[in-house]
């Protein structure tokens, strides 16, 4: 009981930890939007993304619930006239595809669930693969819900390019936290 209780505990600071990252990641990058920014949500270089990426991946449903309501608080800025249902449903979307990109990559990639086998190589196909589903499936949504209602192809592909280099910072950074781990672990043995 005291065990699954301290793991609900450890998760929801998890989910926390993964919120407050991906919101200050966002932050970080509004402060370059007249730099990055391509459209209304859309800039070619988006460090949350990474950070939404990184968190699925490592920390699962807990990573993936904390970008879920950090988003959800960034896309309620973003488009404050458009229903809140509107809104959860983009975010469930946007968290949704990012997960089945992450899990479509490490398969094809035959990437191991602990990351042990990652390889610096695996990064760039990675994000290609999770950015293209992800980019796809919002900006269909988003034309859909009457949120966007041209460019399709043009916001698609800027999506794409601008969380594909924020994932590549980011993921760049854990693969040499992985190898500096394993170097530690390796000296200590």
């Amino acid at each position: 009981m005291i065990h699954s209780y301290l793991s609900y505990l450890q998760g929801l600071l998890i989910a926390f930890t993964s919120g407050v990252i991906y919101y200050v990641a966002y932050q970080v990058n509004a402060m370059f939007d007249s730099w990055v920014a391509y459209a209304q949500g859309i800039s070619l270089i988006f460090l949350p993304a990474g950070i939404k990426h990184i968190s699925i991946l490592t920390a699962g449903k807990w990573g993936a619930l904390g970008c879920l309501i950090a988003l959800f608080f960034v896309a309620s800025s973003i488009w404050d006239t458009y229903p809140v249902s509107d809104i959860a449903t983009f975010c469930l979307i946007s968290i949704g595809a990012t997960w089945l990109g992450i899990l479509v990559a490490m398969t094809f990639l035959g990437i191991d669930d602990d990351l042990s086998n990652l390889k610096f190589i695996h990064l760039p196909l990675m994000d290609l693969i999770t950015t293209l589903i992800h980019s796809l499936t919002t900006n269909t949504y988003l034309i859909f819900a009457g949120i966007t209602s041209e460019h399709f192809w043009g916001n698609s592909f800027a999506m794409m390019a601008g969380d594909y280099v924020g994932c590549f910072i980011i993921l760049t950074f854990l693969f040499l936290g992985v190898r500096i781990k394993k170097k530690l672990q390796n000296t200590s043995s």
